[in-house]
């Protein structure tokens, strides 16, 4: 029975620290992410030992931002966040650039 409620506990802080990090990720400006404003692909978290998740971003970038500007901004940004809101520490935030966005 503990087990169960160990893996429904890691489910809800997935799904939090999951929000957290897509709720970050649209704060920052020059940022889209694929297919809408709240795609589940777009963003993916895992648990590692002692307390710490890597937290995963396939973003758009839009024309005119400077890509590592824009990337180092957003994972400070989800660190942040997620510290602040969670008890989990973030190992890593890696992102993905998928396209440069041109609006027309």
């Amino acid at each position: 029975m503990a087990k169960q409620t160990y893996s429904k506990n890691l489910d809800t802080f997935g799904k939090v620290i999951t929000s957290l990090a897509t709720d970050a990720a649209l704060d920052v400006e020059g940022i889209t992410l694929p297919e809408g404003k709240k795609s589940r692909g777009a963003v993916s978290m895992y648990f590692l030992p002692n307390e710490k998740v890597t937290v995963e971003f396939y973003v758009n970038i839009m024309h005119g931002y400077a890509v590592p500007v824009v990337v180092s901004t957003l994972q400070e940004t989800v660190k942040e966040q997620i510290e602040r809101a969670t008890k989990f520490k973030v190992h890593t935030v890696n992102v993905h650039v998928m396209n440069v966005c041109v609006e027309q």
